[in-house]
């Protein structure tokens, strides 16, 4: 049976010195949509002037680029680190004139399109400094709290990796939830429920079938949430090393470099509880989701001649999940250790903890009510295995 698929176009605004983090998303975006285009439905679709504007005139590049490109994507990235941009007619660079026509098209619908700003907190070689496009990336970033945004900071690609995939995850997630649910039509052209139909209809007519997909789907994303933030956990912990070793090597009587640096170690404690945040929305709507259709599942499972087999493949899986809810629950209490362990030594700080042991102690919480729902259930199947009620 073929799904019929959401594409949600994303388009990636940046000067020429991000280069590398631009064709990094090309690899992210096809992992995600691996993941996406199975349990929602949803792919994603890069929209970027390298693939997608042709050589043709205009009053000026940027208006021709302008023309091709349009406005009808779902989702604006913008991109910065020591550049802002050549000048056009209308603006202050190329990138600026797209990220005020996604900002205007968002006042006007209230919602589309999605605008996610990511800055580049990193050495930039002595030759290649231009301190005049620096201040002025500078005082970009100073002005978005004033226009009502938030962006997110990174250091290099992995950090830009870690986040890009919490917040595009998000957003598939948040688009799914807004959407009405749409048929999927198999080869014969007849309509066929898909996942999110299943959840929000009538389960009067469901069968194993229905369900244990149900169960699959949601699984998927639980798994994806909790390694989403296994690797968020062991990155900030090597920011938060790093920037220990910075303090301790070279800045002492430096109030200016060592207020840097704090500046730094709360920008990535916060990045971290943002991605918490996120992926904690998506795991407990998941969870809930996933057992109950699994445990409707289970109810159906003695009408089928391979139970045995299937329970047995069933344990393996849930499993897996038990294994990864313990490499989360190790990681995120060092990091709580860690967290607490930090001096209060300003206000910055103070508040960064503060958001990240709160964050902490949420998604711990939920990843143990998950491995308890999980034991919960492998010890059921155990029972319906030997022959007992389950």
């Amino acid at each position: 049976m073929a799904r019929q698929t959401v594409v949600l176009q994303v388009f990636v605004a940046s000067p020429s010195d991000v280069s590398e983090e631009r064709e990094l998303m090309e690899s992210v975006v096809a992992q995600l949509n691996q993941v996406w285009s199975s349990s929602l439905g949803v792919t994603y679709e890069l929209i970027k002037w390298e693939t997608n504007v042709r050589p043709t005139f205009s009053t000026d590049p940027q208006a021709a680029i302008n023309t091709q490109i349009g406005s009808e994507y779902d989702v604006f990235i913008g991109i910065f680190w020591g550049r802002l941009g050549t000048s056009t007619p209308r603006a202050s660079s190329g990138t600026m004139e797209e990220f005020e026509s996604a900002l205007a098209r968002r006042k006007i619908t209230g919602s589309a399109p999605e605008i996610m700003l990511y800055f580049k907190d990193a050495p930039i070689p002595p030759s290649k400094v231009d301190t005049k496009q620096l201040q002025s990336v500078l005082d970009f970033k100073s002005s978005l709290s004033d226009k009502g945004g938030l962006y997110s900071v990174f250091e290099d690609q992995a950090g830009f990796e870690s986040s890009l995939r919490a917040h595009l995850s998000a957003v598939a997630q948040g688009f799914v939830a807004r959407q009405p649910s749409s048929p999927s039509v198999d080869q014969s052209g007849s309509v066929v429920p898909i996942v999110s139909d299943l959840i929000d209809s009538d389960e009067d007519d469901y069968g194993y079938i229905d369900y244990f997909e149900i169960y699959e789907a949601r699984q998927n994303e639980m798994v994806s949430s909790i390694t989403l933030i296994n690797e968020a956990t062991v990155r900030v912990g090597e920011q938060l090393a790093q920037r220990t070793t910075e303090m301790d090597g070279g800045v002492r009587g430096d109030a200016r470099e060592a207020r840097r640096i704090l500046k730094r170690v709360a920008d990535d404690m916060n990045s971290y509880a943002g991605t918490m945040k996120n992926q904690l929305a998506i795991l407990s709507s998941a969870r809930e989701s996933a057992f109950n259709a699994l445990s409707n599942a289970l109810a159906l499972q003695g009408d089928f001649s391979e139970k045995d087999r299937d329970l047995l493949a069933l344990q393996g899986m849930l499993g897996g999940l038990i294994d990864g809810t313990n490499t989360a629950t190790d990681g995120m209490n060092g990091m709580r250790v860690a967290a607490n362990a930090i001096p209060r030594i300003s206000k910055e700080i103070n508040k960064a903890k503060r958001t990240v042991v709160y964050e902490l102690d949420a998604f711990l919480s939920e990843v143990e009510s998950t491995r308890s729902t999980v034991t919960n259930i492998i010890e059921s199947i155990d029972r319906m295995r030997s022959g007992q009620h389950p």
